[in-house]
């Protein structure tokens, strides 16, 4: 059941093989005798690769659980505590270039008996189905299940930013219902979030609704679409900070606040206390928890304005 996991997730028997350090023939010979017994093709061979047929899908996935409960049962008697196994994590695209992708390296430096699958993708996964250990999820509230726990994993601000270029031509707004006169480019965020904004100040709560040019569900993108001067986004604090600092960006309405966003850590029950779960779930937190907190508004006043064709002589 092993061999066959590892060579669906190596893509190739010789991958395999060479993972389990036994000769791609051993694997070979492993395979067909599974294939024997359950009297279905798992994988088809050629020369170049190996393809998981139908039956061979619904098979690893069942076979991942089993074979992930028995790493977890050995690591759990294990005399050296060191931790090992394949931790499948899947996270949005955005949050998971910038926030997640970069701390992984010295994790993995720090257990190199640790696999970690890494899946970015924007759809919101089923967490057993999809044979994900660890969901990484922002903007929505997490699941109310008692078969999954959520934790709290990042806070962060969200801003209202414009190109330089797009305010030479367009004017400052100076309150939030001056917006509405304004491109808006909005981010369409997870299934069930309604788009549109809402900013509070001393009490106050205004409901943003203006003309939108450009809508899409990549951060990236909107990121992009600012910076180009399409118009006015409202766009998480980390993805901007160094932006409005160089002046490429700028921050708008800085006394009024959108509600934050909130990004949750979400497994199943019984992972509670696998190792491999365990050693990520804190090192995310901590390496997190060590960058600057304050709040982009606080830490920040707006960088030199970028010079433009009008306001550059």
């Amino acid at each position: 059941m092993k061999v066959f996991v590892r060579v669906v997730e190596s893509g190739s028997l010789t991958a395999a093989a060479r993972h389990l350090r036994v000769s791609a023939a051993t694997v070979s010979r492993q395979l067909l005798a599974l294939e024997q017994t359950l009297g279905a093709p798992l994988i088809l061979r050629t020369t170049r690769r190996s393809t998981v047929t139908d039956a061979g899908r619904q098979y690893y996935e069942r076979c991942l659980r089993v074979v992930r409960e028995i790493d977890d049962a050995q690591q759990s008697v294990r005399a050296d505590k060191t931790v090992h196994g394949v931790l499948t994590v899947s996270a949005p695209v955005t949050l998971g270039l910038a926030r997640v992708c970069p701390h992984v390296p010295a994790l993995l430096a720090k257990h190199p008996g640790l696999r970690i699958d890494l899946r970015l993708e924007d759809r919101v996964v089923d967490i057993v189905s999809d044979g994900v250990d660890i969901a990484i999820r922002s903007g929505i509230d997490p699941p109310d299940s008692g078969s999954l726990i959520a934790q709290p994993l990042l806070v962060y601000g969200r801003v209202l930013v414009a190109s330089p270029a797009y305010l030479d031509r367009r004017g400052e707004p100076e309150a939030p219902e001056a917006l509405a006169s304004h491109d808006l480019l909005l981010h369409l965020g997870a299934p069930g979030i309604a788009p549109g904004w809402q900013l509070f100040a001393e009490g106050r709560e205004v409901k943003v609704e203006g003309l939108t040019s450009f809508r899409t569900n990549a951060l990236f993108a909107l990121r992009d679409a600012v910076l180009s001067g399409a118009g006015i986004a409202l766009l998480p604090d980390w993805l901007v900070r160094d932006e409005i600092k160089r002046g490429a960006l700028h921050l708008l309405l800085p006394a009024w606040s959108a509600p934050p966003g909130r990004v949750f850590l979400i497994h199943r029950v019984e992972l509670r206390g696998a190792p491999r779960v365990r050693v990520f779930v804190d090192h995310l937190r901590a390496v997190l928890a060590s960058e600057p907190a304050d709040p982009l508004r606080l830490s920040l006043r707006n960088g030199p304005r970028a010079c433009t064709a009008t306001s550059c002589g």
